[in-house]
């Protein structure tokens, strides 16, 4: 009706135009809410109560379930009570047929995981689901990830925030959870010393050389073990890996080592060695963290050469359980034979340097040390004499130009840290190129320009040259820490008069930190050699670094691959065992 009366008015208002406007009387506040009142009343309690408003209760279940709490008291104290968590409600709460029912309590509505924990009911209990790092019942308590002693070999473990800890490593040791043992060692080095006739005027420096290495590691039963095996006509174990537990022990009897006459027969020496190294009566330790070492000590001249080279193939391929390398010692290098007899090529070294050592300690230690590098950061000059008496373009055409190349192919210079510079010399010296990066085909080029000067060689004053000019000036792409090499290319028929002054020039640079390599390419052996030969160990700082390179195939890749051997090295501080107690 109001709504009638509402519309009446409205049509009355706008229906006659020419009619003066009026408003309709305001409906007071008070009216207004009053009608709202009373069109939202509460509902009769008894539409709950009385059968007849059945149907409206059925309607309106929730709001009937708040009008009997004493009935649904009473109903669940008189009939069978619930189990013990579980609540009862009133499920139906209409008067025509009271039903009443047992539900499941959430234990997980008060929230009682704690520290961030999953809570999940069940019946009368709940359990908690835990964030790493928490236990106990409601998560409270914080895991100590220390209690179980994650650190090995004794390391300190703290336990810096939840679910993490971190290893304390002492300087020995190194990694997550101080795994890695980076002192180098245990390992077991077996000596298979050359002891044959053609080294008894070198065996002092055999010696020498076995004495340098061994005061600098630790010697005895938790370091290394030392073991000697001398050969000449046939092998003898002079003495075992326990023998000499002291480092004094050992140099005390590697000074009584002396000479035998008779051939070189490496090939059984080395069948010796495979039989003897692995075996516990000898003082072998056959542990997973104990290292084996064979280094042959010999000039690479075997009597049985094709035989010593198949064993060494074979016992390659055969047997990886210890490892062989090889020091060239010697008043004459064969270098063919030292690159091969040892398990890898660069496992062939110059008795003049601690490369071999280095290499080892190396190798001795877990993977992944980082104590010990591996480096090819090296400066090379090649020093190509072009006079007419001396140079080794005399006679020999374009052979010593090949391996000039084949050397620079053997540095892989575009794809290593090597970098390689050249200078060639008469009476004077001049630069071809210098250590800044060329291409390959720019380098070949100036090389094959190089030719024969109708002038005198000065071997001592182009060596001193290379030191100024190249190693020692900024200008030229040198680098300071990088290790330096020269391959002085020459015929090496010096006069006499001359050897004294480049040996001085060569003992200059070896002081300095720069290795001479003597570079002879001939086209076959002749009636010269032997003084040529002479000529080159007398100015060499030691023979290994003389080599000579014959016109073929094989001696040329042979001899390159022993001649750029130490342009790759192992870097390792001086004093890694003290550091690494």
């Amino acid at each position: 009706m109001l709504m009638l009366i509402i519309s009446g008015c409205f049509f009355s208002v706008f229906g006659h135009e020419h009619h003066h406007h009026f408003y309709l009387p305001e409906v007071s506040e008070h009216k207004a809410k009053s009608f709202l009142h009373k069109r939202q009343a509460t509902p009769n309690p008894r539409y709950c109560t009385e059968i007849t408003y059945e149907s409206w209760c059925e309607s309106n279940i929730p709001y009937c379930q708040g009008q009997h709490e004493h009935t649904r008291e009473q109903m669940c104290a008189t009939s069978a009570p619930c189990v013990p968590g579980q609540h009862c409600l009133l499920t139906t709460p209409c008067p025509g047929h009271f039903t009443y029912a047992c539900v499941d309590i959430d234990e997980c509505a008060s929230s009682p995981c704690q520290n961030g924990g999953t809570c999940h009911n069940g019946n009368n209990l709940y359990t908690c689901t835990c964030l790493p790092g928490w236990t106990g019942h409601d998560c409270e308590i914080d895991i100590d990830e220390c209690a179980s002693s994650p650190c090995m070999h004794g390391n300190d473990c703290i336990e810096d925030r939840i679910n993490s800890y971190v290893c304390v490593c002492s300087e020995r040791y190194e990694g997550v959870h101080c795994e890695r043992d980076c002192r180098p060692g245990p390992a077991d080095i077996m000596f298979l010393l050359d002891t044959s006739l053609s080294q008894l005027e070198v065996m002092n420096r055999s010696i020498e050389y076995m004495t340098r290495f061994v005061k600098q590691i630790p010697i005895g039963p938790n370091d290394f073990q030392v073991a000697l095996v001398s050969y000449a006509f046939k092998p003898e174990l002079v003495f075992n890996f326990t023998a000499h537990q002291s480092n004094t022990s050992v140099l005390d009897a590697l000074s009584l080592i002396k000479s035998e006459r008779g051939p070189t027969t490496t090939s059984d020496a080395l069948t010796f060695v495979a039989q003897e190294i692995l075996k516990p009566e000898n003082g072998a330790r056959l542990l997973p963290n104990i290292s084996h070492y064979a280094v042959i000590v010999t000039n690479g001249l075997s009597t049985d050469r094709s035989e010593a080279l198949q064993t060494a193939h074979f016992l390659k391929a055969t047997d990886s359980r210890f490892k062989i390398f090889a020091v060239g010692v010697g008043d004459s290098i064969g270098h063919e034979e030292l690159i091969q007899l040892p398990t890898d090529p660069s496992y062939t070294f110059a008795p003049d340097n601690d490369d071999l050592l280095m290499a080892m300690l190396k190798d001795a230690v877990d993977y992944g040390c980082t104590d010990c590098n591996s480096s090819s950061v090296t400066d090379v000059v090649i020093l190509f004499d072009t006079s007419k008496a001396t140079s080794p373009l005399t006679g020999n055409s374009l052979h010593s130009l090949k391996v000039v190349e084949k050397l620079i192919d053997s540095l892989n210079v575009t794809n290593t840290d090597i970098r390689t510079a050249m200078m060639t010399y008469g009476n004077g010296s001049q630069i071809k190129f210098d250590f800044h990066q060329q291409s390959i085909h720019d380098i070949k080029a100036k090389i094959y320009k190089v030719s024969i000067e109708d002038e005198k060689g000065n071997t001592s004053f182009a060596l001193s040259s290379a030191q100024e000019k190249l190693f020692f000036e900024v200008y030229t792409g040198s680098r300071f820490a990088s290790r330096k090499i020269v391959y002085l290319f020459s015929n090496g028929k010096w006069p006499m008069t001359e050897i004294s002054e480049i040996k001085q020039e060569i003992l200059k640079l070896h002081d300095v930190g720069i290795s001479v390599n003597i570079m002879i390419p001939v086209r076959s052996f002749n009636a010269e050699m032997d003084n040529i030969l002479d000529n080159a160990s007398n100015v060499a700082f030691d023979p290994f670094r003389v080599y000579v390179i014959e016109d073929n195939a094989s001696s040329v890749s042979l001899a390159l691959k022993a001649a750029v051997r130490d342009t790759k090295y192992v870097e390792c501080p001086p004093d890694i065992f003290k550091a690494k107690q």
